[in-house]
């Protein structure tokens, strides 16, 4: 086994399975409560730098605001945003009538804590291969293998990976993506700065109607690209992606209520519905020229423009007609959550036969994995307890709450 890692061999009390906004916002969260943690957490991850997929997400988008207010970051102070953008004269950037910040201000305070992440050398970029767990194998009963066969030993792990390896592909447009791979693509595989070499305007269709279908439409159409935007209902302006009231205790002790796990996955699904758009991105997809909206609409087939060529147009036809010369399709399809598309998990969860709802883990209270003792989840694997709210950033609050204690504990 590999031994020049620095974590190679090392028994570490708390271990972070993901560098994102969940696992960011506990270290942190952490760290404020109790300072010598630095000397007892690390986070995991497989890229080099923490935030590194989200950035990488917004900017592939060119998502220019949050979504979610200002008070909601990694830090836990509520309103550590605001009064940075109050003390380096950038108000501006927090959009009415939430004070949602700019992901550009967003991203600049994260640096602050992202800074304290490095001093205290916590984060290391490690690929989990495998997770096991040994209930007799004494303190540190967890053992995690990197893919470089990197080994280490960890009392307690709290899995906080998100969806992006989860990406939701329509199972009509998987034999079509098969056929057109350069053509058709997920949301998670485009970067809205794409442009073809032979051509400086284009044609689009965007699939879906959530906030991300919106800003790809939006962005695409400011760069003078002719957009087609597809949903399959009518299309919903909503300014959160759930309703509030799931941040307070009111609804979240009604769910907490509900021992029909199923029901809850439902409630779920109500809540957070097929997705929505923001008033203003609604508003710019209303206000141009060069877009089409098809609400009610289905892809019924899709071929070859001609006889291909070099650029290789598609006709795409509809049950309300067709739109020929497309440039490329992207599904902003959204993502479905499933614990199993993680390699090591699989293992993990047959040989300890985790309990899943609709791919969920049916954690406790505690967001524990039960019966697998001392590990945790944050994100949208906490779902099942925490609510609709679980995947957001605010989401993150909410987990570290039922997790404080627990985590305190292995300090």
């Amino acid at each position: 086994m590999t031994t020049d890692h620095p974590l190679a061999h090392r028994n570490i009390p708390i271990t972070i399975i993901g560098g994102g906004i969940h696992g960011v916002s506990i270290a942190m969260r952490l760290l404020r409560e109790a300072p010598t943690a630095a000397r007892h957490l690390v986070i995991v991850d497989r890229h080099p730098q923490p935030l590194t997929q989200w950035r990488d997400k917004t900017e592939r988008q060119g998502m220019t605001f949050l979504r979610s207010p200002a008070v909601h970051h990694v830090s836990s102070d509520a309103l550590g945003i605001v009064e940075y953008a109050e003390r380096y004269n950038r108000t501006g950037e927090l959009a009415p009538p939430y004070s949602q910040p700019s992901t550009q201000l967003f991203w600049d305070y994260c640096n602050g804590p992202l800074t304290e992440l490095a001093q205290h050398r916590i984060y290391y970029q490690f690929e989990v291969a495998k997770l096991r767990w040994d209930r007799g194998a004494g303190k540190f009963p967890f053992r995690l293998i990197s893919k470089d066969n990197v080994g280490f030993r960890s009392r307690c792990v709290v899995l906080a990976v998100g969806v992006d390896d989860c990406a939701y592909v329509p199972e009509e447009f998987v034999q079509w993506r098969c056929q057109y791979p350069n053509r058709i693509l997920h949301a998670s595989e485009f970067n809205v700065d794409y442009q073809d070499e032979k051509s400086n305007e284009e044609s689009f269709v965007i699939v879906g109607g959530g906030l991300t279908a919106g800003t790809l439409v939006k962005n695409l159409s400011e760069r003078g690209h002719k957009i087609a935007l597809i949903a399959r209902k009518q299309l919903k302006t909503e300014q959160f992606d759930f309703p509030p009231v799931w941040l307070g205790p009111k609804a979240l002790t009604g769910f907490a209520s509900e021992t029909d796990f199923q029901r809850r996955y439902e409630i779920i699904q109500q809540n957070r519905g097929e997705g929505s758009m923001t008033p203003d991105i609604m508003k710019a997809l209303t206000d141009a020229s060069n877009i089409n909206v098809y609400p009610e609409t289905r892809i019924q087939n899709i071929v070859l423009a001609g006889d291909g060529g070099p650029t290789q147009k598609l006709n795409v036809t509809t049950n309300r007609g067709s739109i020929m010369n497309v440039s490329r399709i992207i599904l902003a399809t959204g993502y479905q959550f499933n614990l199993r598309r993680y390699g090591f998990l699989r293992e993990l969860i047959a040989q300890h036969q985790i309990p899943l709802v609709c791919e969920l883990p049916r954690l406790d209270a505690d967001l524990q994995l039960y019966p697998v003792q001392n590990l945790f989840g944050s994100g949208t694997i906490a779902q099942l307890q925490i609510g609709p709210a679980a995947g957001n950033i605010a989401g993150a609050s909410l987990a570290y709450e039922r997790l404080r204690e627990k985590l305190l504990a292995h300090l």
